[in-house]
């Protein structure tokens, strides 16, 4: 935790000196010191000068600064439907990234081919080898295992049971991997890069075809006991609801997804102003099912539909905003954060979806809990994945995570 500490505060106040940073920090001089070096030598830290003379004659010290540059990540975010893969540096600068589309065969091999292709790709491309990588960081939308790297369940993905992910890449990769719940290494995003860096107690919230969240509570990431917290997206909201993928009835996710909006969209006579494309339904589905890629495509042209004024669209981003705000007040009675932060599709809903949420809380909400809280949209956009994915990487070497066998 010391080195970490460290680290952020050269990030924050560098160029500084050692005793500077003692002082900051309140670690003795020596440990800073010896901190200090071990970063230099990493290359995670950097001597750029000495500080000005004082007055007293003292000689001046050396100035250090963390050295983003020194830092090269890869960032790895599997959505239900795509991969997105980039090269991230210690400053969450995205320097390269890329996407590609899954199939219809998700199965682990044929979608792990994927990852370990496109990054390939990636790499050629910014003529970068895997070698000069501190890591590889994997955000996964699933019950996932830090610890063991070990996806166990992920709703999306009906035939990921118990999927050692980290020891798959590794073993074909032959460098250090890092796995994690999709929600969580977005919230690290926001931690490190984003709007979290002021806060000790945040809440992430996914929208979009899934819906989960990541706990930021005494400045530490709340994994759980069996590091799957973070599903409230599978909180029964309504005990008789909609059948949700998990098994469950009332899921919120059943009803605060954009696949709700989209199918109430698609209920007969309704949204005739909205064309379906041709290929809509997932082929290997006994029961209709409309695909992710068409949920996306469909539901951000309902949210442009309503941004235009469409009274229909509105409705349908008004409602959706609603079952939405209805989980918000939950989590901020239960869990009393400053700040809660909204990330993915529904960020397109702009500020009608916003401010319909904020109307929702301020209705079901407690009142102190509620007004100690903001609720905001993230202000990345579509690298927050990929950067809280390479986050993984520089959170753990710097908080002496061991590496794996």
């Amino acid at each position: 935790m010391n080195r970490l500490t460290v680290l952020r505060l050269l990030c924050k106040f560098g160029p500084i000196t050692k005793p500077a940073l003692a002082e900051y920090s309140r670690i003795s001089r020596p440990t800073i010191s010896k901190l200090v070096d071990e970063l230099e030598e990493l290359g995670l830290a950097e001597r750029v000068g000495v500080a000005t003379p004082t007055a007293s004659g003292g000689k001046p010290g050396a100035l250090y600064r963390f050295n983003a540059d020194g830092v090269q990540s890869a960032g790895v975010f599997l959505t239900v439907d795509t991969v997105r893969v980039a090269l991230v540096n210690g400053n969450g600068q995205v320097l390269g990234s890329l996407e590609h589309p899954l199939g219809l065969d998700r199965r682990p091999e044929p979608v792990l081919n994927v990852i370990i292709e496109t990054l390939q790709d990636l790499l050629a491309s910014l003529h970068v080898t895997l070698a000069q990588l501190l890591g590889i960081g994997v955000g996964v939308p699933g019950l996932t295992s830090f610890a063991t790297g070990v996806v166990h369940f992920a709703p999306h993905f009906p035939q990921w049971h118990d999927v050692p992910v980290r020891d798959l890449l590794k073993a074909r990769l032959g460098i250090e991997v890092w796995v994690d719940n999709d929600c969580h290494v977005q919230a690290l995003a926001e931690r490190h890069f984003g709007a979290g860096q002021s806060c000790t107690d945040f809440v992430t919230v996914e929208s979009g075809i899934g819906v989960s969240a990541a706990f930021y509570l005494q400045d530490t990431l709340y994994r759980g006991v069996g590091e799957t917290a973070g599903e409230v997206g599978h909180m029964t909201i309504q005990e008789d609801g909609p059948l949700c993928e998990c098994g469950n009835r009332g899921c919120w996710e059943t009803l605060a997804a954009t696949t709700w909006m989209v199918e109430q969209a698609h209920q007969p006579g309704q949204a005739t102003w909205l064309t379906l494309p041709t290929r809509a339904r997932a082929e290997d589905e006994s029961v209709e099912k409309l695909e992710p890629d068409v949920i996306n495509t469909l539901a951000h042209a309902i949210f442009r539909a309503a941004q235009e004024g469409q009274p229909e669209a509105s409705d349908l981003v008004r409602r959706h905003a609603m079952h939405y705000g209805v989980g918000l007040a939950t989590i901020i009675n239960a869990l009393n954060p400053q700040r809660i932060i909204i990330w993915g599709d529904s960020i397109n809903g702009g500020d009608l979806f916003l401010e319909t949420v904020r109307s929702v809380v301020q209705q079901r909400a407690m009142a102190r809990p509620r007004e100690m809280c903001t609720i905001i949209f993230s202000s990345f956009v579509q690298d927050v994945g990929v950067i809280g994915a390479a986050s993984l990487v520089i959170d753990a070497l710097f908080t002496h995570y061991q590496p794996t066998s």
